[in-house]
């Protein structure tokens, strides 16, 4: 592990730049040479203060940061938290109840002024460190304060008074003057949903992104972002996802890692839900749409719950913001989302090839040798039912869609192979050693079954006679009155 060399003291750096607590500041000169103001931190309440300052200072990186860009910043903040929309309205009912350094307490409305505040801010960067203190639990790289650290400063870490609660063991969280001072950032770059949205991610350059419409949000109406008044986090994040995915290319996805924190702290109660994206569907999620943008959109588009789509017809832009999709739920519960890659209704595939392949390697983990060797079975399948007629055609692919049982799909095979014969096709459907493979090799494994492999063959059928069978389907009614096939039927 690197070792972290030894930092000079907040206070020493603040003194030098020549601040008193009681004055309003000066963050304009240059900071010294190495002196490094803040670091992330990995936890999501700092890192999203931390995105804050960097976003609005026009950053990349905590080390860019200048004594001027925290200036600026405070402002901005303080003059903000000092508006009751934000004081009461957000920071006391949702994120930070009765906030003293924030002065968000109902008590101190008289009192609370962008200058009061900023004040408070700036305290907790003048505050020195008790060398006897324990080290930070957030940061590791600083004393903790010695005053306790309850959850009116920062979200979720109890209210004191039960000192089991902590994991020190004391009635109050062991967080520095700088992580604490980070937290009071968040607010600036939090999505107010339902709830209060912080969208972690790593890179940190990932995580400005997200929340880069925030800030945008807050400079525009000087109120809270809403997230484009999304109801549903998961479909809020999936959202930015692909539109930052657009401009991201899949190399750089590969060490991504995405969680969502969706919490409320209020004197009501305290819940948090954690969303955690697999990288394998960030990837997916994030370049679908520039793989195949319009089938993307089909197969999200099947997944919105009936009820809720119903309710909301006359208003389809609602749809997305408001309704759960079962399309996301399957993808951040581990479950296959190839059905809605066909619409067996119209036997026709809702995306390219291109895009279920993407899908198929990133997700279902299916290296390409074995999707080139379904996508060829496939071909030959097609190559011999093309050449039955319409009728016909449409029984054998109606056999493989019904196909639930392992020995039915068996028959499938058979019965092509059969045709291949009685149509003098040169050459075997598949040779016996690729037979075993499309049987066994998948078997009845959990993520790649026979069922996904047949899942790809009505892609493929599919996207290959589309036309014909709908016109087939049309001409026999079929629908209507669909034949059932028994075990070892010909």
């Amino acid at each position: 592990m690197e070792e972290i060399g030894k930092e000079r003291k907040l206070d020493e750096f603040l003194m030098g730049h020549s601040i008193k607590p009681q004055s309003r500041g000066n963050f304009s000169e240059k900071k010294p040479e190495n002196a490094i103001l803040f670091h992330w931190t990995g936890h999501p309440f700092t890192d999203a203060g931390l995105v804050a300052l960097l976003l609005l200072s026009g950053k990349e990186k905590p080390e860019d940061l200048t004594g001027e860009d925290i200036e600026k910043a405070l402002d901005f903040a303080s003059r903000l938290y000092a508006k009751k929309e934000w004081s009461s309205g957000y920071i006391h009912a949702m994120m930070l109840p009765n906030s003293g350094i924030l002065m968000a307490n109902p008590s101190m409305s008289k009192k609370r002024t962008p200058e009061a505040i900023k004040k408070n801010l700036l305290s907790l960067l003048h505050e020195k460190e008790n060398p006897n203190a324990p080290i930070c639990e957030i940061c590791g790289r600083r004393h903790a304060r010695s005053k306790p650290v309850y959850r009116s400063d920062f979200p979720l870490v109890g209210t004191g008074g039960v000192p089991n609660y902590f994991p020190s063991g004391k009635d109050g969280a062991n967080i520095c003057s700088h992580c604490l001072f980070l937290a009071q950032m968040m607010p600036l770059v939090a999505y107010r949903l339902s709830r209060i949205l912080i969208i972690h991610a790593y890179p940190y350059e990932l995580m400005i992104e997200f929340h880069r419409e925030a800030i945008d949000d807050v400079k525009k109406s000087e109120l809270a972002s809403v997230a484009r008044n999304f109801k549903r986090p998961e479909n809020f994040l999936f959202k930015k996802l692909g539109e930052i995915g657009r401009n991201v290319e899949l190399g750089k996805l590969s060490g991504a890692s995405i969680t969502l924190y969706y919490f409320v702290n209020n004197n009501q109660g305290q819940e948090i839900d954690v969303i955690y994206i697999p990288n394998p569907i960030l990837r997916f999620v994030a370049l679908a749409s520039q793989y195949d943008s319009s089938g993307w959109s089909r197969i999200v588009s099947m997944g919105w719950s009936r009820g809720c789509a119903k309710r909301l017809a006359k208003k389809p832009e609602e749809i997305e913001k408001s309704c759960q999709n079962d399309v996301y739920y399957r993808l951040l519960s581990g479950e296959s989302i190839l059905y809605y890659f066909l619409d067996t209704s119209n036997r026709r595939a809702n995306a390219s090839w291109r895009l279920l392949s993407l899908y198929c390697s990133e997700v279902l983990g299916l290296d390409k040798e074995a999707l080139e060797f379904v996508k060829g079975v496939a071909d030959r399948i097609v190559e011999t039912i093309e050449k039955l007629p319409d009728n016909k055609l449409s029984k054998r692919v109606r056999e493989l869609e019904r196909a639930e049982k392992l020995y039915q799909f068996e028959g499938f095979f058979i019965r092509v192979e059969k045709d291949r014969q009685e149509l003098g096709i040169p050459g075997a459907l598949m040779s016996f050693d690729d037979f075993a493979r499309i049987l066994t090799s998948y078997g009845e494994d959990l993520n790649i079954s026979w069922k996904t492999v047949r899942n790809l063959l009505l892609f493929r059928i599919y996207e290959k006679l589309h036309d014909r069978l709908m016109k087939a389907s049309e001409e026999a009614g079929e629908y209507e009155e669909e034949e059932e096939f028994e075990e070892g039927e010909e």
